[in-house]
């Protein structure tokens, strides 16, 4: 199991999400998503290559619902989440 850091950005944009599906999704559906979320998580810890890779930028990609995925990367034996990403927005305008 590896540690897992979160940027800045991560948490960002994580609270970003969450205050988004707080307007938009009921309390059900929130809790879903962040227990999802903290499944998945653990799933990268345990084995961070378990995820769709990009060579070209050296990161990783995770699905945690359909419109919402995290990225994050591998670092000195710890796993550095990057962002959250809402899968609708235009995939230019990604922090990465």
């Amino acid at each position: 199991m590896q540690a897992i850091i979160w940027s800045p950005i991560a948490k960002t944009s994580y609270i970003e999400i969450l205050d988004f599906l707080d307007e938009n999704w009921t309390m059900k559906e929130i809790k879903s998503f962040i227990t999802r979320t903290e499944r998945l998580l653990k799933l990268i810890s345990d084995n961070p290559n378990l995820f769709q890779y990009s060579k070209d930028s050296d990161i990783f990609r995770c699905v945690i619902v359909p419109h919402v995925s995290l990225f994050y990367t591998l670092r000195n034996q710890n796993i550095e989440l990057l962002t959250f990403w809402d899968n609708r927005k235009d995939p230019k305008k990604r922090p990465l």
